[in-house]
């Protein structure tokens, strides 16, 4: 098997098994408490992955997840979940990717450690920089790469760790496109970072603040993580940026089963960053109706609102709004330029004592409509 064809397996695989992994990640977050008699403390479970985006298209494959629980030495409670996923998968814009990751409590819950090992064959857009570009300056550009993040995070506080945190990502094997037959590719006639490829490399710190009672679907309690990154030749990496990262999550249960969540997030970087990194405003977890990469800059602000009620049996909905941009500096975000969208969704829930939902959400933003299908919430 050739080792393209191989790597692009792999990836699926992990991306699945990451889906899935993220969501029990999220559930693994409380305390540790006694855990009753019939719930199971460890197993693995096979999930076939199907899932929409404008950046993807359909997207399909299948994923492995393992999880447990440690018993304490001292009495008998147990940590929070952990899990470990593996995740192939392939779309109609044959993108390939395969994930391993991981989030693991050790006993008592002193460390917590996350990381994840990645391959991916990537077919992406690009329209420029900025707020000032254009749906008709779309070019399409495809790479392939590696990446490796480890985390070690030390219990400080209740319900708090802090901890390194290194990345590392290898981008290979670009193919860049002109516009069109009377324009070249604006990657390389700008010669943004990252055009050619290269090693991405850098060593952080991060602090998480998690009290929310499921991290699946949580009704109460607040997430906060924030962390800080040197990317450059210190690390071995060819691209020298610092980045600075602040993800805000508040839930209030209204009344049972009927939460308002909000969420703000800012990502702030100076420096060569590679276009593969850069802040971006849209995607399927905030301004949900713009295409992931339709903006980019280098910092990105942004704030969301989102209603989440029951229907019937299995199935709920979802209202919500946001609204954020990206910029150079501060003194560039303008009310003319700012991204808002507003939208709605369709809840199922695949795993209802996990609170674990597939949604499909549409959002509406300034330059029209966009369909998302995934497995767990926005945030």
């Amino acid at each position: 098997m050739k080792p393209r064809v191989f790597g692009s397996l792999l990836l699926g695989l992990c991306l699945l098994l990451g889906t899935l992994t993220k969501a029990q990640e999220q559930t693994a977050d409380a305390i540790p408490t006694a855990t009753p008699a019939k719930e199971k403390t460890r197993g693995v479970i096979p999930i076939p992955v199907l899932y929409y985006t404008p950046d993807t298209k359909l997207g399909f494959g299948a994923a492995l997840l393992g999880f447990f629980k440690l018993q304490s030495r001292e009495d008998s409670s147990y940590t929070r979940l952990s899990t470990a996923r593996l995740i192939v998968d392939y779309t109609l814009r044959k993108q390939t990717d395969q994930l391993l990751d991981w989030a693991i409590f050790t006993r008592e819950e002193k460390y917590l450690l996350r990381g994840e090992l990645r391959h991916r064959v990537y077919t992406d857009r690009f329209y420029g920089i900025g707020n000032d570009t254009h749906l008709e300056d779309e070019e399409i550009y495809e790479y392939d790469y590696v990446s490796a993040r480890l985390a070690a995070l030390k219990k400080v506080g209740a319900r708090t760790f802090l901890g390194p945190d290194f990345q590392i990502a290898n981008y290979y094997d670009l193919q860049l496109n002109p516009i069109n037959e009377d324009r070249e590719s604006q990657l390389i006639a700008q010669q943004i970072p990252g055009y050619k490829g290269g090693l991405n490399s850098g060593l952080g710190l991060v602090f998480l603040l998690d009290s929310r009672d499921n991290v699946a679907f949580a009704s109460e309690g607040m997430y906060l993580e924030m962390s800080g990154y040197r990317f450059g030749s210190t690390f071995g990496g060819d691209f020298g940026y610092n980045n600075f990262n602040l993800d805000f999550r508040k839930y209030f249960q209204l009344k049972p089963n009927h939460v308002l969540a909000h969420n703000t997030s800012f990502t702030l970087n100076n420096g060569a960053i590679p276009v593969m990194r850069m802040a971006m405003a849209g995607g399927d977890r905030i301004l949900r109706g713009y295409a992931k990469n339709r903006f980019l800059e280098n910092n990105f602000a942004g704030t969301q609102l989102e209603y989440r009620f029951p229907l019937f049996w299995r199935f709920g909905m979802a209202a919500f709004a946001g609204i954020g941009d990206v910029f150079d500096k501060p003194k560039d975000v303008q009310f003319s330029t700012l991204k808002y969208s507003v939208g709605t969704g369709l809840r199922y829930a695949l795993n209802p004592e996990q609170k674990l939902n597939i949604r499909a959400d549409i959002g509406y933003g300034r330059e029209g409509m966009n369909f998302y299908v995934m497995i767990g919430e926005a945030f």
